[in-house]
């Protein structure tokens, strides 16, 4: 069972989100910014070649692989950031990191940090009501009854999860990511045409 190929996400959409992170959050080239939880960097080293960017992962520097001049790794834990001082950074950059948290007080420490070091942060979750869900690739996924949810992943391979596997993804609505990010603006963004895929692009704005 999977999906994957009736929405794959295209580099034409992911450069598009990248611009709208960039218009919301108001990131300029002399910005630094920190991307806690880069990952391979495909979702903002990818396409930005102005600022200055330091990445924060769990897997140590050798394992790396962004090659960018304007690129800096650091070996680190998001909900624990003590490395980096108060508003460190212009714009703190998460991007499909946080619905894999647990348990919810870790979560919560991750959005303290990300809010703590950044003058500004921009952070992309999963839209509430996406009708599908980008991990598991089935219609409104995220709504099963968990039971449900444990049956199918015990019988097949469903999206990006192999046969057996089963993670239990943190979905809230606005409310419940306004609580972890209390001065957030939350954009409701269509990340594939037509909102097959949507995610809330959780931002507070680089003062100025």
């Amino acid at each position: 069972m999977n999906f994957r190929k009736y929405f794959a996400q295209t580099q034409n959409a992911k450069l598009k989100r990248y611009q709208k992170m960039v218009e919301l959050a108001g990131l300029r080239p002399h910005h630094r910014v920190l991307h806690a939880g880069c990952g391979h960097g495909y979702s903002f080293e990818s396409y930005n070649n102005e600022n200055e960017v330091v990445g924060l992962d769990i897997f140590p520097p050798s394992e790396c692989d962004i090659q960018r001049e304007n690129f800096r790794y650091v070996q680190g834990f998001g909900e624990d950031m003590n490395m980096f001082k108060d508003k460190e950074f212009d714009l703190v950059v998460n991007v499909g990191t946080l619905e894999h948290i647990r348990p919810y007080e870790k979560l919560q420490a991750f959005a303290r940090e990300i809010s703590r070091v950044g003058k500004g942060y921009v952070v992309i979750v999963p839209h509430m009501y996406t009708p599908i869900e980008p991990h598991y690739q089935l219609p409104f996924w995220q709504l099963y009854p968990m039971w449900f949810k444990k049956f199918l992943s015990r019988h097949f391979s469903i999206g990006n999860y192999p046969k057996g596997e089963f993670e239990d993804l943190m979905y809230f609505n606005k409310k419940g990511w306004k609580k972890l990010f209390p001065d957030a603006k939350i954009y409701d963004y269509n990340h594939i045409r037509f909102g097959i895929v949507r995610n809330y692009i959780i931002y507070r704005e680089i003062p100025a």
